[in-house]
């Protein structure tokens, strides 16, 4: 099986599981508003605010996986694999305004706690901890075999593919680790209000609501962050994280015939799909071909760099670029 098929198989698969995900989170998500506004509960709000971004993370999160399997075109030469990381910024974008608003909204309450249906929120909240369960099982499940016979293939072969298949494993997809960042809030924003609810059930402190809603925004806003941050640094055609810079420069260099490299960039074009372009001086001219898929070898099988146009120089200028 062709990485482009396996890559094919793979989006289906995410597919699937994220229409199921958003079909059980769009129903809870009406029970929650309802339940939320009866009970008077900032906290089971608060986790309904994160439903409503689930909802719509998924939803941007299923189109982005769709329309990234249209082929190219001579005007996005590169496809619609960006999709991805713009769908992961706009979840990102949502998140930090929800959880803000959530804090304003808390530390109003906290001056002025309402009364409390404790006993409905916290079987409100107790559904929501299924559904929520059940979706980060399904996009936590492994998908990684891809199905091929093997046929054909020696050891050495199907080591380099067993490596390239963890490498990608590595590479999650930051549009589905985004999908599953807003489970696992929700999940955790389930528990708290079960918490809560039990709180003011035994005690009456109304204040254990405004207070679980703090702890949720507080918990989940670094990891927003630091998702927010990957997909503006893709965005930026920033070095991928996984991927040395200096490394890749010295590796290249120790190819028997180059004597020099400058102009290199490398990039992320979409999760675990790497690119890279660069001017390579080699002494004999005559032997370009057999270096140039030499350097190609190395780039794809050790640094998982798919995608490299080399520009093979007879001589460089030490006025040029790095």
């Amino acid at each position: 099986m062709t990485q482009e098929e396996r890559r094919n198989k793979l989006a289906l698969e995410r597919m699937k599981k994220l229409k199921i995900v958003l079909a059980l989170t769009s129903g809870y998500l009406v029970a929650e508003v309802v339940g939320g506004f009866l009970t008077n509960s900032l906290a089971l709000l608060a986790d309904a605010g994160h439903m409503l971004t689930d909802v719509g993370g998924l939803t941007l999160a299923l189109f982005a996986v769709s329309y990234a399997r249209r082929p190219a075109t001579p005007q996005r030469t590169y496809g619609f694999y960006r999709m991805e990381i713009l769908a992961s910024l706009a979840n990102s974008i949502v998140l930090i305004l929800l959880s803000i608003y959530i804090l304003y909204e808390a530390y109003r309450r906290i001056f002025e706690p309402p009364e409390i249906q404790s006993l409905s929120m916290t079987i409100v909240a107790a559904v929501g901890l299924g559904v929520n369960l059940a979706g980060l099982r399904l996009m936590s499940g492994g998908g990684g075999s891809d199905g091929s016979g093997g046929h054909g293939h020696d050891v050495h072969d199907h080591h380099h593919h067993s490596s390239d298949q963890h490498g990608q494993e590595e590479e999650k997809s930051l549009n589905i680790e985004g999908a599953r960042l807003e489970l696992l809030s929700d999940t955790l924003g389930s528990i708290g209000v079960i918490a809560a609810g039990a709180v003011i059930m035994a005690t009456g402190f109304y204040l254990a609501d405004p207070i679980v809603s703090i702890g949720l925004a507080v918990f989940i806003l670094p990891r927003t962050w630091s998702l927010l941050k990957k997909s503006i640094h893709i965005l930026m055609e920033g070095v991928p994280s996984n991927i040395s810079y200096e490394e890749v420069k010295n590796a290249i260099l120790q190819v028997r015939g180059v004597t020099g490299i400058f102009d290199m960039h490398i990039w992320t074009i979409t999760s675990g799909i790497n690119a890279l372009s660069a001017h390579v001086v080699v002494i004999d001219t005559g032997r370009s071909h057999a270096i140039l898929q030499e350097i190609n070898s190395l780039l794809e099988k050790r640094f998982k760099i798919t995608h490299a146009t080399i520009q093979i120089e007879g001589y460089h200028s030490e006025s040029g670029a790095p």
